[in-house]
């Protein structure tokens, strides 16, 4: 999966950008006490550990 299409499926979950960071955006979401980061990589792959955390904590 790519970033991009990782941050379009958190933001159907209803994810919410809070702030950019220096290489990351910064979701929050208004049920969860934490937040995620989520790379400004565009098109590149995500490596499987951090997708399978990021898929955790999104909830798909």
């Amino acid at each position: 999966m790519k970033w991009n299409e990782l941050r379009k499926i958190a933001e159907a979950n209803g994810w919410y950008l809070w702030r950019h960071g220096a290489n990351h955006d910064i979701y929050r979401h208004p049920d969860k006490a934490y937040p995620i980061q989520i790379g400004r990589h565009g098109t590149e792959e995500i490596k499987n550990g951090t997708f399978n955390k990021l898929k955790k904590q999104i909830g798909f």
